[in-house]
């Protein structure tokens, strides 16, 4: 079961408020979906466990995310932390998703125990990002963009727990 004590013991320090919300995209995760019409969608894959995540985004006409959904195949850990990220970009500008998101993926790369599975997240969305801008310019004819989780990455600025 999750709750305060048990992320107290796993090494999180969150609130009460924080434990409920984590509990909540547990049990009822959030955008565990494909969306039929979407105008970008990426997938990020881990090359070492074959884990993905297939990600699909809506955007309004002013490159608000109105819809996002996300679909995987991996560890459990991608279902929740999927739910609150993508609930999180609802409504957000596109372009400040990539910032965020960039930003995240540069934070976890810095720590000495990466994880793979919040990545492989993370980098379906910037694949997502890359596709939309790749079928306006008709460059990509494939319907989604693919990326694999690599630490070597050319937007990422350092490996796992080795600042460059």
């Amino acid at each position: 079961m999750i709750n305060k004590e048990n992320l107290k013991e796993e090494g999180f320090d969150v609130s009460s408020n924080q434990a409920s919300l984590i509990k909540e995209h547990y049990e009822n995760p959030k955008n565990n979906k494909a969306l039929e019409d979407y105008n970008a969608r990426g997938v990020g894959r881990n090359p070492d466990n074959w884990g993905q995540v297939d990600m699909t985004i809506n955007l309004d006409k002013n490159m608000i995310i109105t819809d996002i959904g996300y679909e995987y195949k991996g560890c459990p850990t991608i279902s929740f932390t999927a739910s609150v990220f993508t609930e999180e970009l609802k409504g957000v500008n596109f372009e400040e998703g990539l910032e965020t998101t960039q930003k995240e993926l540069a934070n976890i790369n810095a720590q000495e125990n990466c994880d793979d599975c919040i990545k492989m997240i993370l980098v379906a969305y910037i694949a997502a990002h890359q596709n939309y801008y790749e079928k306006i310019s008709g460059t990509n004819e494939e319907d989604f963009t693919f990326r694999m989780v690599d630490n070597t990455m050319p937007y990422v600025t350092q490996e796992c727990g080795i600042p460059q």
